[in-house]
């Protein structure tokens, strides 16, 4: 079979003390938030987030801080962002913060681009934008145009599913079955976005030729699960709890997972709470030799001070692990690990390599 082997980026979770504080609440931080909030006054600024930073502390206490997600309510990014400021809300009591939802992800990925500098808007994506900046679909860089300050978490796995009563059952199946009938499967996904390059990847591992199958735009997961399940489309990927749901209803097939190289099948479990069946057995359990590994980024204005970022980072670091974002990203099967400020640096740096070079030899890539 194909050697095709994502490689993951290099992920070092830095858990050792940082010199600055995330956000407290104690009486010596109070008052050098009233000195900040002081100071921020003298120089005619309303808003004190970046001299609160220099304290130590990354927002004022009575701070807005505008998060915007660059996607509808209720997808992936939406719920960890959404995951991550109640931890923050949390970790930095007295900081209001809020959430921006917009249909349009280039509006939204502009918008934080264009924002102040000053800490208070933030943005949260996924590394698939690291594919449509090279593919073309949009026009902002997020290492050049913008400055990652935390991961939100290292990603998950994702069901690979089939129609229900397909006639392949796991991955071994699937390809010969492609390689038997030749043009007959159809692969749901975002054209020329992250899930065709996951796809691509997947189809190449299993039997070397893409043009053997055929992929049709097909993006959002409620379309996904009611395409394959209706036979409209052949293969799609959603989430893990979902294919559960589905999967219990006889809605679909399930072939098996892809997803970070540290992903098993006891892991998935851990995190789900329940024990998965064999059916989801990850690529490399199934001796397929691909899996997908790709953070999801906290980014701020690229003219961010770094004092701010690093004050901005401690405070997601210990949101990464407050229980309440634990348990809300283990309902969706996706691995948190706290990473510092550097760390996020280096491992968006790493995943942009690994895109970059992902899509030049698929011949997706533009810039």
């Amino acid at each position: 079979m194909k050697k095709n082997r994502i490689l993951a980026a290099v992920m070092a979770a830095s858990l050792a003390a940082i010199s600055l504080a995330g956000c407290s609440s104690d009486s010596e931080t109070a008052a050098t938030t009233a000195a900040a909030t002081a100071a921020a006054a003298d120089s005619g600024s309303s808003d004190s987030g970046e001299a609160a930073a220099a304290d130590g502390s990354a927002w004022a206490s009575g701070s807005n801080v505008y998060v915007d997600v660059p996607a509808k309510a209720g997808g992936g990014t939406d719920l960890y962002t959404r995951y991550l400021t109640q931890a923050l809300g949390e970790v930095c009591p007295g900081v209001n913060f809020i959430v921006n939802n917009y249909d349009t992800s280039e509006v939204g990925m502009e918008h934080v681009k264009n924002a102040d500098p000053d800490g208070l808007t933030l943005g949260t994506c996924h590394g698939g934008a690291i594919i449509q900046y090279l593919c073309g679909s949009s026009e902002v860089n997020i290492k050049d145009d913008l400055k990652v300050v935390g991961i939100m978490n290292v990603g998950g796995p994702q069901a690979i599913i089939a129609n229900p009563g397909a006639p392949y059952t796991n991955f071994a199946e699937l390809g010969e079955y492609i390689k038997a009938n030749p043009g007959d499967v159809v692969i749901g996904c975002s054209l020329g976005g992250t899930t065709q390059v996951l796809f691509t990847a997947l189809v190449e591992a299993l039997v070397g030729d893409t043009s053997l199958v055929n992929f049709v735009q097909c993006s959002s997961e409620v379309d996904k699960l009611t395409n394959v399940a209706s036979n409209a489309i052949n293969i799609a990927n959603c989430s893990i709890p979902n294919a559960l749901s589905y999967d219990a209803d006889g809605k679909l097939t399930v072939l098996g997972s892809l997803g970070p190289q540290v992903a098993t099948l006891e892991s998935m479990s851990e995190l789900v709470g329940s024990e998965l069946d064999e059916k989801f057995a990850t690529t490399l359990e199934q001796g397929v030799d691909v899996s997908w590994d790709s953070n999801y980024y906290v980014l701020a204005p690229k003219d961010t001070p770094d004092e701010v970022c690093e004050a901005i980072n401690a405070a997601i670091m210990k949101a990464c692990e407050t229980q309440s974002y634990i348990d809300g990203n283990n309902q969706m099967a996706t691995y948190v690990s706290a990473i510092d400020y550097q760390g996020s640096i280096d491992a968006l740096a790493a995943e942009w390599e690994m895109q970059d070079g992902l899509t030049t030899s698929m011949g997706l890539k533009i810039r």
